[in-house]
């Protein structure tokens, strides 16, 4: 009896990740004939056997797959055999395949390559480029798909004979590695000073020299396999405040590069969750509590807080680094006041030159640079909270249920965090973190990233949507990219709701029967002409949203100089109040106050809120980033929440939430006044989470809705997460952002879901 020809296919991330030579192996394992290739749905195998064989055959891939592969769909079926096969192989990529699967991500060297480029005696000693099956870059030196040599920027490179003795040998660690290189063929480093003269071309003399620089104090801009950070000595304070001063940065925390999680431990408070996570091939920043400060210059690394940003090296280049040095180092990204991260040589020098003293270039063309990716952990449920999405984890969302649209849909997000979000075919892409558009460099990368991704997918969108802002940057790009005689349909979507959006797509809660309430928390959003919105209430149900709620509205004034100074808000929301007036100069009081009275705008921000509240604790100074107020705030209502054993105070408890409207003065005055009577900031601050959580319950409970979806940049407040958790999650449905941040960046994700699934 004949064997019999069966057809495979296998979706998902299986490209780029050794799945062809894993298959190869295996099928070689079982005496299969045949040939594995990739196709535009991911991996194609045809395999000839009985079929007991091929049984336990295609069991195995699911057991053995490699571990940076990711499985999320597979099909086989009996075919007529169309050729005789000898054996078994793996065919090459037809070409100009419109692809329909995930891009795959960058991964973090290995053990392996780790252990053969600290060998004295590898042939790759101290070659930071190291790569195998599964390890290296992938999506930054992306050209198109599928995951070929060829449709990478690493192609530039041609492999020697041994590596290319290597690529063939279905022994090695290397066997159809598209990434493979060596010394011989590959990468090239050179160290510099800031002027342009090279030091040093020889890598082992590169790393000794860096480590010098470094143990005296000096700047390093290093470029990393996805763009270039800047290092110096964690444990050297003036080193770190200069960094400070050059990059205009006063007080926003810089992440810590560690040598492996041993030597974290040593500093700070680690669980298990958090140490493999740091372990992982996606190797983010992990912001972890300190436990011993012990040499490092925590006044500088992560001013007026008692946490850092952790990361152990993720390249070839960064664990060298650590190698020769030793001692903890900032490691943050490579660029200039509110810059994209840095790329090439050329554009590195010229923005960096005025900061860093010397530089360390290599010749690898960075197609997609990346910032690290930011997680963190809260501290009673170790619930995970994303607050940077970018190396490692874009661009790819694996749980996108699409819905049975064929639409070509572009989303151009928000334009603070801004990532953009495409749907090209089956599969669903959200860029990496690109930042905040008001900046010209970003905004060039935004529209280099739409431009690759069009490349990339050979991709033209019939749709485009954008933010409801009529001032937004991204939603005023048509001009430049689109002409009339494109038929294009667009759509603009409101901030709030895309954040609602969000997290319903996420958690794939469209199809639900039941009532879901929407609390989407942040900064500011374009409610209408009248109205910015920030701390709204939504009821999603039978594929509607509406507006069913809000925090009580107080007057918007000075546009961003509101955001950038809490006192503002709090005498905005204060009414003029003159416990603030010792904080105002005459002249600024006078201004303040009438700007007050003839506000024509007002707003429902959260973000503001916090603010405020941080002002009236002793947050007294300019905000220079971002939620600054908002985590000082966090940072001493999560102290006293974790030491105190008095019960908590809902300061609007004997006050009826009328209308789903939470009355914002009266919990502002409510807060003022025990900060007269001598109540400690901790208890306020506590009291204040806990305020709001008792205010979304009785909102819920007025509305007889069980299940709460949370989104919105206030919702990285990891106390107001673990409150969530411990006081509504056991009479309410909970749903919080996990694969995604809750923040800006999830705006186009949302402007998808929205468009998909509402009717308008």
């Amino acid at each position: 009896m004949s064997p019999d020809t069966f057809e495979i296919v296998i979706s998902g991330r299986v490209q780029g990740v050794g799945f062809r030579p894993f298959i190869y192996n295996l099928a070689t394992k079982y005496n299969i004939k045949g040939f594995v290739t990739n196709n535009e749905k991911g991996v194609l195998i045809n395999a000839v056997s009985d079929d007991n064989n091929i049984d336990a055959f295609y069991n195995q891939i699911f057991i053995q797959k490699p571990v940076s592969s990711e499985i999320t769909s597979s099909q086989i079926k009996k075919i007529p055999s169309i050729e005789k096969l000898d054996g078994f192989c793996i065919k090459p990529t037809a070409p100009n395949l419109l692809i329909d699967i995930p891009l795959t991500p960058d991964f973090a060297i290995c053990e392996s390559c780790s252990a053969e480029m600290l060998d004295p005696k590898n042939p790759r000693y101290y070659y930071p480029f190291i790569t195998c099956t599964q390890c290296g870059p992938r999506y930054t030196i992306t050209k198109k798909f599928p995951f070929e040599r060829t449709n990478t920027s690493i192609d530039e490179f041609i492999m020697c004979e041994n590596c290319l003795q290597e690529y063939k040998n279905s022994d090695t660690i290397r066997f159809h590695s598209q990434t493979n290189s060596c010394p011989n063929c590959g990468i090239t480093l050179k160290l510099t000073t800031n002027s342009g003269e090279i030091l040093s071309e020889t890598n082992t003399e590169i790393f000794k020299i860096i480590a010098e620089k470094l143990a005296l104090g000096k700047i390093i801009a290093l470029k990393n396999t996805a763009g270039y950070v800047l290092i110096c000595d964690a444990t050297n304070e003036e080193a770190v405040k200069e960094l400070r001063i050059r990059k205009k940065r006063p007080t926003k925390p810089f992440a810590v590069l560690f040598k492996n999680t041993e030597s974290i431990e040593n500093y700070l408070k680690m669980n298990p969750i958090e140490k493999d996570l740091l372990n992982s091939t996606e190797t983010p920043i992990v912001i972890l509590p300190i436990k011993n400060v012990l040499d490092l210059a925590v006044n500088q690394i992560s001013p007026n807080l008692e946490t850092i940003g952790a990361m152990i090296p993720n390249s070839g280049t960064l664990k060298l680094v650590m190698e020769n040095f030793g001692k903890p180092i900032i490691a943050t990204s490579a660029n200039f006041h509110g810059s994209p991260i840095c790329s090439n040589e050329k554009e590195a020098t010229k923005t960096l030159k005025e900061i860093a003293d010397y530089f360390i270039h290599n010749s690898l063309n960075v197609l997609h640079p990346q910032d690290d990716s930011v997680i963190k952990f809260t501290e009673k449920h170790s619930k995970k909270i994303i607050l940077r999405r970018s190396r490692g984890f874009a661009p790819n969302f694996l749980q996108f249920d699409k819905p049975k649209y064929n639409q070509k849909i572009l989303c151009l997000g928000s334009d603070l965090k801004n990532t953009i979000t495409i749907l090209p075919n089956n599969n669903c892409y959200i860029s990496e973190y690109i930042g905040d558009l008001a900046n010209y460099d970003t905004y060039l990368r935004f529209e280099k990233t739409i431009e690759n991704y069009r490349k990339i997918f050979s991709f033209e969108p019939e749709v485009l949507l954008s933010d409801s802002h009529p001032k937004y940057i991204s939603s005023n790009i048509e001009e430049s990219f689109f002409s009339e005689e494109d038929d294009i349909h667009f759509q603009k979507i409101q901030h709030h709701e895309a954040h609602f959006a969000a997290i319903l797509g996420e958690k794939n809660l469209w199809q639900s029967k039941d009532k879901i309430m929407g609390i989407v928390w942040d900064g500011i959003g374009y409610g209408n002409k009248n109205e910015i919105w920030g701390g709204e209430f939504f009821e999603y149900h039978k594929n509607t949203i509406n507006r069913i709620g809000h925090l009580a509205n107080f007057p918007w004034i000075l546009g961003d100089k509101m955001s950038k100074n809490p006192k503002i808000s709090a005498l905005s929301i204060s009414d003029s109040n003159l416990y603030f007036k010792d904080y105002f100069d005459a002249n600024e009081w006078n201004i303040y106050s009438k700007a007050i009275q003839n506000s024509t705008i007002q707003t429902s921000s959260m973000g503001r809120l916090f603010d405020a509240v941080g002002f009236v604790l002793g947050f007294h100074q300019q905000i220079y980033f971002e939620g600054e107020a908002a985590i000082y705030l966090e940072k001493i209502a999560q102290k006293q929440y974790s030491a105190s054993k008095s019960e908590l105070i809902d300061y609007l408890e004997n006050e009826k939430i009328s209308n789903n409207i939470i009355p914002t003065k009266l919990l502002f005055d409510t807060i003022i006044s025990d900060k007269i009577n001598g109540i400690s900031v901790g208890e306020i601050a506590v009291n204040f989470h806990y305020t709001l959580i008792k205010s979304i319950e009785k909102i819920a409970a007025n509305n007889k809705i069980h299940t709460l979806a949370f989104s919105g940049g206030v919702f990285q407040n990891s106390l107001l997460v673990d409150m969530i958790i411990e006081f509504l999650s056991n009479d309410f449905e909970v749903h919080l952002h996990e694969n995604l941040s809750p923040n800006d960046e999830n705006i186009s994700f949302g402007q998808l879901n929205y468009y998909l699934n509402i009717k308008n």
